[in-house]
């Protein structure tokens, strides 16, 4: 009878359940599965595992080749340890074991717990609280390990994979930092540089052409990636340095955190957030030293504000070179007999001894002459009375929007209201206030009713796409604009998504969309 199960045995340990001593290594736990495969005269298929992986996530490259199986039917069930290696998410958890297992007929069987779902076994009542408890376990130990870098982050100690630059992790305590000779050579040098009067973009030419290593090549950071620009030192990465306290021995950390022990996801936090512990690593640049870069930037940042004319231009931002994507700069110009507005490509600025792109040299005065000429040639054969039934129609169209957009709404409450249900149930049939007969018959019957909702719903969407949602928007506004000729910084950001100029100095523009004309 057991032949007719294709085994898949599933084995997934995480850093953290190593570090905890757990005693589930992937070697304890694939010997007791075959044991229980071979006791109960199973047929094993395959082995999926997934080495140094979170449970709170399910993107795991095994797990989903396993899943892949289960929908060639090349097994049809799946043993693990226990309910944890699965995965400790429980919304994850519950969605498998309840919903995607049942409905692809895949037994599970997790043999410490004592679960198999195609048994009667009342240990299968406790999945949800298994599963529940499993991502208790996470967070505590999420918040515990969190506890304990801060009390280390507040004493001083260094947290980090990698040390910053100029710096190595001692090799008697990771916590602590000593001073890298050869980096903090470079780093002197950088501070002095920059005092001198260099740029930024200047240093960083001058690092890259004497084929200096990055700091992501000497901490071995790039060795898998693909990148083309590997040793090359980038403004931001210079510019961090020069504002880094850490080299005048003040060791700041905490500028960032997880935005939930479920997610990788990291965000900025603000600075009475940041944990400052003043003294701690040898310092490898002088406080003056680090003031008078210091000085320069607000200085910099002064001139930037008061001084640049390209603030006010018209079109300012929207112009782009069409090769590599990035924005043309463009900066003012003093000749022998008049000044003009001179645009580069920003990246043929900061690479231009890599040649990673050309310089797209072009005045400023030609671009707006021929954008607002084309402007003007589109305003000349405007059919106002034709742009304001559209606009009627797009008004209209609105309508209809919001009619549809509001049926959709309602039928996901109804959707809402469905699962409530059936998570009373499933509740009722736990308790045993109802029979498994009566669940199976009143889960099919909202399974049904959900996926008639969900049609309904994805024809809404489709019907929704008809309508053109940014001429809705904005027609109205720009009907009293175009009428009066008006062409001004509100009107070009209307009109205009972006401005690309190829190495040839041909222009193309990119309208937000297309009006009647």
């Amino acid at each position: 009878m057991n032949n007719k199960y294709k085994v898949g045995i599933y084995l997934r340990l995480s850093r953290e359940d190593e570090n905890l001593g757990e005693s589930g290594s992937i070697k304890t736990q694939r010997d007791l599965i075959h044991k229980y495969i071979n006791d109960n005269n199973l047929t094993f298929i395959d082995e999926y595992v997934d080495d140094g992986v979170s449970g709170t996530t399910f993107n795991r490259l095994s797990f989903s080749r396993m899943i892949r199986d289960c929908e060639s039917k090349k097994i049809n069930m799946i043993i693990t340890k226990d309910t944890s290696r699965l995965g400790r998410d429980h919304i994850e958890f519950g969605y498998y074991v309840e919903k995607y297992f049942p409905e692809h007929n895949i037994r599970y069987v997790a043999i410490n717990d004592g679960i198999d779902t195609f048994s009667n076994s009342s240990n299968n009542d406790m999945l949800v609280f298994k599963s529940a408890f499993n991502d208790m376990y996470v967070k505590d130990i999420s918040n515990k390990i969190k506890s304990s870098l801060y009390i280390k982050k507040v004493n001083g100690l260094f947290i980090g994979a990698y040390a910053p630059y100029g710096y190595n992790k001692d090799p008697l305590d990771n916590h602590k930092l000593i001073i890298n000779n050869d980096e903090a050579l470079i780093v002197k040098r950088i501070f002095n540089l920059f005092i001198e009067g260099y740029s930024i973009s200047k240093i960083c030419n001058i690092l890259t052409l004497e084929k200096i290593p990055t700091p992501s090549v000497n901490k071995n950071m790039n060795i898998r990636s693909k990148c083309n620009h590997i040793g090359v030192w980038s403004q931001r990465t210079v510019n961090s340095i020069l504002k880094n306290e850490i080299y005048i021995g003040n060791l700041v950390q905490g500028k960032q955190r997880k935005v939930s022990y479920k997610s990788k996801k990291r965000i900025r936090t603000s600075k009475e957030e940041w944990i400052i512990s003043k003294n701690v690593v040898p310092n490898i640049i002088s406080e003056q030293v680090f003031n008078q870069a210091k000085s320069i930037f607000e200085i910099n940042k002064h001139i930037s504000c008061v001084n640049n004319i390209t603030n006010n231009l018209l079109l300012r931002g929207l112009i782009y070179c069409s090769e590599c994507g990035h924005k043309i700069t463009f900066r003012n110009v003093c000749g022998s007999t008049n000044n003009y507005i001179y645009g580069t490509c920003s990246y043929y600025i900061k690479r231009k001894n890599e040649k990673l792109c050309s310089p797209h040299n072009v005045k400023y005065e030609d671009i707006e002459f021929l954008i607002l000429d084309d402007i003007k040639k589109h305003l000349n054969y405007v059919d106002f009375d034709l742009l304001k039934l559209r606009l009627e129609n797009s008004k209209m169209a609105k309508c209809k929007n919001d009619i549809l957009r509001q049926k959709i709404i309602h039928n996901n409450n109804e959707l809402l209201i469905i699962n409530n249900k059936i998570d009373i149930i499933y509740n009722d049939k736990l308790d045993k206030k109802i029979s498994d007969d009566l669940f199976s018959r009143q889960y099919d019957k909202f399974q049904e009713q959900i996926k008639l909702i969900e049609t309904e719903n994805i024809k809404l969407e489709e019907e929704l796409k008809r309508y053109d949602k940014n001429d809705i928007s904005i027609l109205d506004e720009l009907v009293s604009d175009l009428k009066n000729n008006k062409i001004d910084r509100k009107l070009i950001l209307k009109l205009i998504n972006r401005i690309e100029i190829d190495e040839d100095r041909n222009i193309n523009i990119f309208y937000n969309f297309t009006v009647p004309m």
